[in-house]
């Protein structure tokens, strides 16, 4: 479609309809902790709440114990779980009520042992130490959403039922190589619309490499649509250990809206680097008819709606997690994510950045808020090309 006004209006109904399926999902209905409640306490036969705290009876109506639901942000979102204290002040059990990881994060935590490892102990020394529920590193946010759910929850039933005000620490602020790299890399791209020609082509390469060694092998960092609906959802990661992801996510939403291209894309993504490397091996001598990137773009741009749609409706943010970055820099991902690898990479040996253009959810993102900028700009800037 050539008209940018006509996609801008297009785009517009997609973003309210967007915005009514994300308003639906915030109406669900909560999930109920009675069932979960039971299974912790096989004997429960009422169940009342007091301030938070369901306080559990059995049928002759002795008091066997206490539960309550503790939540904390993960990947995708926030995750619930419900724990459950006895009368002697021992840990019962815990159950995930709700969670919003992708299948590749989850099935690296290790809820049934960390759970199990904590059943029977004293609620005031239960361990919370993440490195005992991370399959591998690259589960820390998932692990840290267990830990720190089940450590609310107890902490919940400790003040309530036996008067003990249970620290929850707060993480230290976090500020290291990845904090670093991003903000230079993304300062760097912004003031390399400065330069011309030869100077800019080797700051961008420069800049490029770095994130694919550090934000992409290192750290396995780069922005997913997943990371962007939970916080379209409302679900903000905690800035002190996600610095690096809100300067990312604001560099590449107002660069987007601001200049037409986006300094994330252009500068610090990880992937666009590594189908990069792989054009350079191939050489990227074939260039695909007008009609025929028309139609990936329109039919990358419908995908992208479609989960989005999902994604809000249901509000499951990584329904959108078909992106082929972790399966790259960390071996791990669905078998869609893997077929979506293979063919990117080579695709990308002689077509430039075919992923980039037709497949990745950003590209997407960046030309809605291009077009829609123009709804409220009538000089309508041309869009530079770097």
């Amino acid at each position: 479609m050539k008209d940018p006004r006509r996609r801008a209006y297009i785009y517009l109904v997609a973003v309210i309809v967007l915005a009514l399926a994300l308003v639906y999902g915030k109406t669900r209905t909560a999930p109920d902790l009675d069932g979960p409640i039971r299974e912790i306490f096989p004997a429960a036969a009422v169940l009342e709440e007091r301030e938070g705290v369901f306080v559990v009876h059995d049928a002759d109506g002795r008091l066997i114990g206490w539960a309550a639901g503790g939540s904390a942000s993960g990947y995708g979102g926030p995750m619930l779980v419900v724990a459950g204290v006895d009368t002697e002040g021992k840990v019962v059990g815990a159950r995930v009520v709700e969670q919003r990881e992708t299948p590749a994060f989850w099935n690296m935590v290790r809820v049934d042992g960390y759970i199990g490892g904590i059943s029977g102990a004293p609620f005031e020394d239960v361990s919370y130490d993440y490195s005992a529920v991370a399959g591998v590193t690259g589960a820390t946010i998932s692990s840290g959403a267990l830990v720190d759910s089940i450590r609310a929850s107890i902490a919940d039933v400790a003040g309530v039922a036996f008067d003990v005000r249970l620290p929850l620490p707060r993480r230290p602020f976090e500020f290291g190589t990845l904090e670093i790299v991003v903000l230079v890399v993304i300062l760097g791209g912004i003031a390399a619309r400065r330069l011309k020609g030869p100077a800019r082509r080797r700051v961008r390469w420069i800049a490029q490499m770095t994130g694919l060694v550090v934000i992409g092998f290192w750290k396995d960092s780069p922005i997913a649509l997943a990371k962007l609906v939970a916080m379209a959802s409302g679900f903000f990661p905690d800035p002190r250990t996600n610095l690096a992801l809100y300067v990312l996510v604001g560099g590449f939403l107002i660069t987007s809206f601001v200049w037409g291209r986006n300094v994330y894309c252009l500068y610090a993504c990880p992937f666009g680097a590594a189908q990069r490397c792989v054009g350079i091996i191939g050489g990227r001598k074939f260039t695909l008819p007008g009609g025929v990137v028309r139609f990936l773009e329109t039919l990358r741009n419908l995908i992208v709606f479609v989960i989005l749609f999902m994604a809000f409706l249901t509000l499951q943010p990584t329904l959108g997690s078909y992106e082929p970055f972790s399966t790259l820099f960390s071996m791990r991902g669905s078998t869609l994510q893997w077929v979506i690898l293979f063919v990117a990479l080579v695709a990308s040996l002689v077509v430039r950045n075919p992923f980039c253009d037709y497949g990745c959810p950003m590209r997407t993102v960046e030309s809605a808020l291009r077009d829609l900028r123009r709804l409220f700009d009538r000089r309508s800037r041309p869009v530079t090309q770097d």
